[in-house]
């Protein structure tokens, strides 16, 4: 096969992840693709394979460099974001001329919204119709993965050390490192592949936080409403729009935080605003929860009630206190694109990966790229020119001694 029909196939399948359950996973088809690439591990000689309650496939291929080396793990994700459509995916290869390509009838993906392009002439990109996401967050890694199990399948001439593959399910809500039992795993450390330009190297994230806000008002006719009106709605435009208007992800860059409003729902008697807050300092992200609280605890003193509660939770912490202390494991893949000659830079990416999580748990996976660009969106793109790239640093990463 190749990572393009790979991809297509896995991108065909509707793994929109939405909400957390305790015994399964948020979606079911995710089990319907667990079970597929249980089937394609098994054929690619992994052995030891088995899917969890939470659909989190696993997987181990013996190595063969005779050195008795640690096992390393490489880790992708089943689900997609749900912050787009993901269902009725139409995908497919163009290769990039320059051009704006016109994914569906007026719909246009162009280098002037997405400077990015610029930099992918000639190259092959996987798209959708610009309906709905495409899915290569995280389809092209499980690509990456299985096209790299495949070659090594192809070449037992090809020295490597033991692997453990494992596919997480519901990643993009929180939870898919949590489905991990580490206790089980042979490896120490490992990389997830879930991320997106080339040149990046990610050793550091967000760390994440999320408000629910809840606002119970107080309803009455309008009519007879002076005084007597606690409107719900507006007491959460009025909670919005006294957060700082500038940390918003749409005015950030770089190392600057961001409250971000993903769902708000409700009427006049009761109305919730859920959020997401990251910041790369953990000292600035307290901050930020501190000033929604104030926010909160204002409305509620001026109105003289208790109309607003939050509910606050952690959701991730920034892995690179923890990877910096073991220099190896990033030194392990700075040396694969060394030897390949490919520029590389470290990032500290706005979000975060099961990796994050998984190092803030002991197990220290840093990020590796897919090719994948403009991620939740209906713009998202794979650049399959890279993703080989990244399938050529597997190769060597695999085989370091």
């Amino acid at each position: 096969m190749s990572i393009e029909s790979r991809l297509l196939k896995y991108v065909s399948i509707d793994t929109t992840s939405n909400e957390v359950y305790e015994d399964k996973p948020s979606n079911d088809n995710e089990i319907i693709l667990a079970n597929i690439l249980k089937d394609e591990l098994t054929d690619l000689g992994l052995k030891d394979i088995y899917i969890n309650k939470f659909a989190t496939v696993y997987g181990y291929l013996d190595g063969n460099d005779d050195s008795n080396s640690t096992p390393i793990a490489l880790i992708a994700h089943l689900d997609t974001s749900n912050q787009a459509l993901g269902s009725n995916i139409k995908a497919r290869v163009i290769k990039y001329e320059g051009s704006d390509v016109e994914l569906s009838k007026g719909i246009y993906l162009s280098s002037k919204d997405y400077p990015v392009l610029n930099n992918k002439i000639n190259h092959n990109l996987m798209v959708s119709d610009g309906t709905t996401l495409l899915g290569g967050d995280d389809k092209a890694g499980i690509a990456i993965i299985m096209e790299l199990l495949q070659f090594l399948k192809e070449n037992k001439s090809f020295k490597h050390c033991p692997l453990e593959v494992i596919f997480t399910s519901d990643e993009e809500i929180g939870v898919g490192a949590d489905h991990i039992d580490l206790d089980k795993l042979k490896s120490k450390y490992g990389y997830t592949l879930d991320g997106g330009d080339l040149l990046y190297i990610d050793n550091e994230n967000f760390n994440g936080a999320s408000i629910k806000v809840k606002i119970n008002g107080i309803s009455i006719h309008p009519g007879s409403a002076k005084d007597k009106l606690y409107n719900a709605i507006n007491l959460g435009i009025e909670f919005h729009n006294s957060l700082p208007k500038f940390l918003k992800p749409e005015h950030t860059d770089k190392r600057v935080g961001f409250y971000h409003l993903t769902d708000i729902k409700g009427n006049e008697e009761h109305a919730e605003l859920d959020y997401i807050v990251r910041e790369h300092d953990l000292n600035k992200l307290n901050y930020m929860l501190e000033l929604a609280k104030l926010t909160a605890s204002r409305i509620n003193e001026i109105n003289q009630k208790d109309l607003i509660t939050l509910d606050i939770k952690f959701s991730y912490y920034n892995m690179k206190q923890n990877l910096d202390k073991n220099k190896e494991v990033i030194e392990r893949v700075c040396n694969a694109y060394k030897k390949l000659n490919i520029k590389y830079e470290f990032e500290a990416i706005r979000g975060g990966t099961d990796g994050a999580t998984l190092t803030n748990r002991g197990f220290l996976c840093p990020n590796i790229a897919t090719g994948g660009y403009n991620f939740h969106s209906r713009f998202e793109f794979v650049d399959l020119n890279e993703s080989y790239q990244v399938l050529e640093i597997l190769k060597v990463l695999v085989s370091e001694k």
